[in-house]
């Protein structure tokens, strides 16, 4: 079962099993800002404690350490103190998308 487990801007968090079928990936930030070059990423020292997978387009995220890791933005949570995943969460990292009458649904870009 997904579920949101959190929020940060246009990123979201969903609780939910990661597929068999996704490929393992570098580990990489969830979104970039397109227009000021913001990013909404793991915090570097937490970087060696989760792992990435991707399975058509949509990616996934699995903290490993033992502790909680912090996801970091600019202008949402500079230090990474609120925007937290705990220890063994795994789900889909997904991007908002906004509806626009010419080409459908498409990302949000901030």
């Amino acid at each position: 079962m997904k579920r949101l487990e959190g929020r940060q801007g246009d990123v979201a968090f969903i609780k939910a099993a990661i597929p068999k079928a996704a490929q393992r990936i570098k580990v990489r930030p969830f979104a970039l800002g397109e227009k000021t070059g913001h990013s909404h990423r793991v915090a570097v020292e937490d970087e060696a404690g989760i792992e990435m997978y991707e399975l058509e387009g949509a990616t996934f995220l699995r903290i490993t350490k033992d502790g909680a890791i912090s996801i970091m933005h600019e202008d949402h949570d500079p230090s990474g103190i609120i925007s937290i995943l705990p220890a063994g969460w795994e789900g889909e990292v997904r991007i908002a998308r906004e509806y626009d009458e010419e080409v459908d649904f498409r990302s949000v870009m901030d």
